[in-house]
């Protein structure tokens, strides 16, 4: 052991850390970099360069951070001057600042809250007639003009006070400590959730009066606070309005913040009518002329090349944009607008201006229109003399296929008259059902199969029953007593209720299955589905028998890189916001000008280039909790997407978040019902492209209520919001699938070999389905091997033993599309009409003659 050598093992060993530009010096460093800025923050960058961008941030000199400090300070001030320029302005360029004030319960009188609003801060109407809706108040160098909208808790006012709140830059609502906000109210209050309104900053809440009693005024005020918080978060507080204190905050807020405004709506001109006119056109269709509108344009710039919207009657032509008198050189109040002198053109039509034209021409020869189906006059005329030379003038040429009449099997005792009125399911595929309900109607009710059916059947000549209704229909027909009509109605609409809660209450438990008909062949009932390996990946062209909808829509390569081009060239050209116009819109239907009433906002938007075509637009919709009412695919619904609306029947699908919201094969499950519970649902419909992330609501109104769910809309008129979402994209090759599962039942089972019945009743049923796959209800899946007997029963295989209580399915797929959509037109639904509002307006000019902008003396802040 002495002599053993001893070798000392360091158990701790030192590393200094290295310096991070190694032997490099600063100089080289820096032209290195040539003048390049990376982020000084390391999180700013990846994490997989965040050590080299920390690098990066310790070599820059310090001169260089202090420059990247004072750009970004002069970029923020610029974006702040962008925000603040439209409201800095001065003398008669000023822009006003547009208050909507909706009252939320019906004790709440948007005029006396204003009035009150008003005096707090020293400012009184002239005249005896008070402030009026629409009118200019100026106080604190700022000019501001209130719209008077009704009250939330009316179900016809609903599209009046979303029009209002969209024009707006600030909303108030009117609360009321003595009477509660109804469930109209509630959903009023969640449509401008959807609508982006709470995003703007610019919201406040004024209670009409709190208790005297401190304790319980301080507990009313937390809970109207509370109330509308969870509506818009970003609310301060709720003020009183029996406080002149509070009235004076209010009004001090309305005359100093700056509104952050709402993205899709401020990449868009609009005008908020002051004034509007009439002038007939002298040549053209009856009834068609030109608005003439006056007001100023807010949020984007305004050109005469692209069209504008009028909510409710379409798209329309600008014919020109001239600039309007100043308002201190006007004359006084007139209801019909003077456009007799001359005014600048501020921006004319040239051949860039958009066409009024929103669908495609279909292509003939690709979708077989232009096929002949009714014989020439010149065919006609020779006919006689093709027959005479044929030799048999009174002998007719055989009949084709498919154009003799056919028997149908009715049940037995049904009179001719009866039969007539039975379609046959082939017939009626594309016809009485929808995609949602064909399934259902041709659930396998009779199940007795052939031997029953010359007990339980017989066959009719529809021919018979042609005679038979012939000399029905001569008859009188007489009217039923009201108690009748009322008795058979109510019997109608009970048993349509039923109906759709029974086919609700069977895809719940029973998704997608359906019972395969007996009285006709699988093959044929079903013959528009096919069968896919893999729902997530196999192929499907998109471009497959489609519908002749599909030819009339336009479709882009890229439709997000297409809406940014369009909207970075709408911000460079037309007039600019904030200057005030006039606004000559050319073929508008009088009953556009009919329908303006000054105590509503009258609304006119500009349109993107494009935004006029129509396509296969998709959104997302999120359902409301708090409707519990069934919401079905292609059921009729209004959709108010940005700040137009439109009757749809949309389609439902499940909403795939890979690779774009595309997946694999960009192929998804069309879903029957708008389910709750669910994080998000596509909806698909023809609609007018519309760039940009903009908010969809889904509703459904007394009209479209009556179609799906009549008992409801008989006894309540309410508008009802099915869902909020979002634009998601245009995408025509999108395909949506909707899967049926036919299912049998196994009566042999050895090991991995079964014999099944139940799922066909003929053999060649069975060869026709044999490539497609089976699975069971516990995972196993197999394939037809062969047909046994003539009854539909067959061997199968699968890839492992399958249980005696399993159930078989085999599932199908066929492409839905939805309906054509058009503009919805009852957006202002019991609104005052043109000639009540006329008369009212006379008769109170008539106590006092008033300018048309009421002027008020300046204010000093106190």
């Amino acid at each position: 052991m002495a002599g053993d050598s001893h070798s000392h093992r360091p158990s701790l060993s030192q590393t200094n850390k290295k310096r991070k530009s190694r032997h490099a010096s600063s100089r080289s460093i820096r032209d290195q970099q040539k003048g390049r800025m990376g982020p000084l923050d390391p999180a700013a960058g990846s994490q997989k360069h965040a050590k080299s961008n920390a690098s990066l941030a310790a070599s820059q000199k310090k001169v260089n951070r202090r420059h990247h400090a004072a750009q970004m300070k002069q970029k923020k001030i610029e974006a702040l001057e962008d925000v603040t320029k439209l409201f800095n302005r001065k003398g008669a360029e000023k822009v006003q600042r547009v208050i909507a004030f909706v009252p939320l319960t019906d004790d709440v009188s948007a005029l006396e809250v204003v009035e009150q609003l008003l005096q707090a801060v020293g400012v009184e109407p002239q005249g005896e007639g008070g402030y009026r809706t629409g009118d200019i108040v100026k106080f604190h160098n700022q000019t501001l003009r209130f719209l008077l909208l009704p009250s939330a808790s009316d179900p016809k006012a609903s599209f009046s006070i979303i029009d209002g709140c969209n024009a707006a830059d600030f909303v108030l609502f009117g609360l009321s400590s003595e009477e509660e906000v109804g469930t109209q109210a509630e959903t009023t209050l969640r449509c401008l959730t959807g609508t982006g309104v709470g995003n703007s900053g610019g919201v406040f809440g004024v209670v009409k009066n709190l208790p005297s009693s401190i304790t319980l005024a301080s507990s009313t005020r937390l809970s109207l606070h509370s109330f509308l918080t969870h509506f818009f978060p970003s609310l301060d507080r709720v003020h009183n309005a029996a406080s002149s204190t509070e009235c004076s905050t209010v009004v001090r807020s309305l005359c100093e913040k700056v509104p952050k405004g709402i993205r899709w709506r401020e990449a868009r001109g609009r005008v908020l009518a002051e004034n509007v006119g009439w002038e007939e056109n002298a040549e053209g269709e009856d009834g068609e002329g030109t608005l003439v509108v006056e007001g100023v344009v807010r949020g984007g710039r305004l050109d005469a090349n692209r069209l504008v919207h009028l909510q409710g009657f379409g798209d329309f032509k600008i014919e020109r944009i001239t600039a309007a008198p100043l308002p201190n050189r006007k004359a006084a109040r007139s209801d019909a607008m003077d456009t007799s002198a001359p005014l600048d053109d501020l921006s004319t039509p040239n051949d860039d201006a958009d066409s009024l034209a929103s669908t495609n021409v279909p292509d003939e020869e690709e979708f077989g229109l232009a096929e002949q189906t009714w014989p020439t006059e010149e065919e006609m005329a020779s006919a006689p003399a093709a027959s005479s030379s044929r030799g048999g003038g009174d002998m007719l040429p055989p009949a084709l296929p498919g154009t003799t009449p056919r028997l149908k099997r009715v049940p037995k005792g049904t009179s001719a008259y009866q039969a007539a009125w039975i379609i046959d399911e082939s017939d009626d595929e594309e016809g009485e059902y929808s995609d949602g309900e064909e399934e259902d109607a041709m659930m396998g009710e009779s199940g007795a199969g052939d031997e029953g059916e010359d007990d339980e059947s017989e066959m009719i000549d529809p021919r018979e029953a042609t005679d038979d209704m012939a000399s029905v229909s001569t008859r009188p027909f007489a009217d039923l007593s009201p108690e009748q009509e009322e008795e058979q109605l109510q019997a109608y609409l009970a048993e349509r209720a039923k109906e759709r809660a029974h086919a609700n209450k069977d895809d719940m438990d029973f998704p997608d299955e359906i019972d395969t008909p007996m009285d006709i062949a699988a093959r044929e009932r079903f013959a528009r589905y096919r069968g896919l390996k893999s729902f997530r990946t196999s192929k499907w062209d998109p471009y497959e028998e489609l519908p002749i909808e599909y030819s009339r829509c336009f479709m882009f390569e890229d439709f997000k890189t297409m809406g940014r081009k369009m909207e970075r060239k709408a911000a460079l050209e037309g007039v600019e916001s904030g200057t005030r116009i006039i606004l000559r819109i050319a073929n508008v239907p009088r009953a556009a000008y009919a329908s303006y009433n000054p105590l509503l906002p009258f609304l006119v938007f500009g349109l993107l280039k494009h935004e006029h075509k129509y396509s296969v637009m998709h959104f997302t919709v999120q359902r409301n909790t708090e409707y519990d009412g069934m919401v079905r695919s292609k059921d009729p619904l209004v959709v108010q997407l940005g700040f137009r609306r439109f009757l749809i029947n949309p389609i439902f699908s499940q909403h795939t978040v890979r690779n774009g919201g595309k997946g694999s094969n960009n192929v998804h499950k069309f879903e029957r019902f708008l389910r709750h519970g669910i994080n998000h649902t596509i909806a698909t419909a023809y609609l007018p492209i519309t760039f940009g992330n903009v908010p969809a609501v889904l509703l459904r109104v007394p009209s479209s209520e009556s179609t799906t769910n009549p008992s409801a809309a008989w006894n309540d008129p309410s508008v009802h919001l099915v869902g909020t979402g979002s634009l998601l994209s245009s995408d025509p090759t999108r395909i949506t699938a909707k899967r049926i599962i036919l299912t049998g039942h196994p009566f042999k089972v050895h090991k991995k070999t079964a014999t099944i019945r139940y799922m066909f009743f003929n053999q060649p049923d069975i060869e026709y389905y044999k490539p497609v796959q089976l699975r069971t209800k516990s995972g196993r899946t197999g394939y037809i091997k062969e047909s046994l007997g003539t009854h539909g029963y067959f061997k199968a295989g699968f890839d492992g033993p399958i249980q005696q209580m399993d159930q078989i399915c085999l599932t199908l797929y066929k492409r839905c599309f939805p309906k054509w959509s058009s503009v919805w037109n009852g957006g202002l639904v019991g609104a005052p009409k043109r000639g009540d509002v006329e008369e009212a307006m006379e008769n109170r000019e008539n106590e006092q003659v008033r300018q048309r902008q009421v002027q008020f003396g300046d204010v000093e802040m106190r």
